[in-house]
């Protein structure tokens, strides 16, 4: 619960940032045209930079939030969270070599060299892998929650049904409505942590109903 609240923080403080400055992450994972992608890069280089750097941070505690998180599930009978976990690492992996990659083309901006068709193109599929991967995460940690409460069962079908839905919705939408449905990402991931740190707590007093629902 205190690793779950410290990863909604550290992506609030993300948020605030990108909503202060204009940089986000975002709105890189897209194709644009080389001089288009690189006038995206360097309006907001330093703030873009520090979007990154707290990227970096949220991995670590997220990484550490869901292998604990997996951990508790599979004390108590839910073996799918192993493959829900080995997903999400995967996932932290991937959004790694994003961060790194995206701040690349920025150091090669700055220099005057543009980034070519090939590296924009490679970042719109090493980002969108991230995000499918994700998903197959959610929907098995969606799997692996106990449905012994409401709230268990609220986080159960927001992670499996509300996944799904994203992804149908997601890679349905054309380039031009993307940024809205990227904001919305954000305001996804707050809710599933709301609801999660609520289930949680509610499992907690409930040690012996956990291992029931198999």
């Amino acid at each position: 619960m205190y690793l779950a609240g410290c990863t909604g923080a550290v992506m609030i403080v993300m948020v605030i940032v990108s909503l202060a400055t204009g940089a986000t992450q975002e709105a890189h994972e897209h194709f644009a045209k080389p001089e288009v992608y690189a006038i995206g890069l360097l309006e907001h280089a330093s703030a873009l930079r520090a979007v990154f750097a707290l990227d970096i941070a949220f991995v670590i505690v997220y990484t550490a939030f869901f292998a604990t998180l997996s951990a508790y599930l599979v004390e108590i009978g839910r073996p799918l969270a192993r493959i829900a976990f080995a997903a999400m690492a995967l996932t932290a992996l991937l959004d790694i070599v994003e961060d790194h990659h995206i701040v690349s083309l920025l150091d090669a901006a700055e220099q005057g060299v543009l980034p070519s068709a090939a590296a924009i193109s490679f970042q719109v599929v090493e980002s969108a892998t991230k995000f499918s991967v994700s998903y197959v995460a959610l929907f098995l940690y969606g799997l692996a929650i106990p449905r012994t409460t409401k709230l268990g069962w609220a986080l159960a079908l927001f992670l499996t049904v509300g996944t799904a839905l994203n992804a149908i919705v997601g890679y349905s939408l054309p380039p031009s409505a993307m940024a809205s449905f990227d904001g919305g990402r954000w305001v996804g991931f707050l809710i599933g942590l709301s609801l999660l740190i609520g289930t949680l707590s509610t499992s907690s007093t409930r040690p012996e109903s956990t291992a029931r629902d198999h």
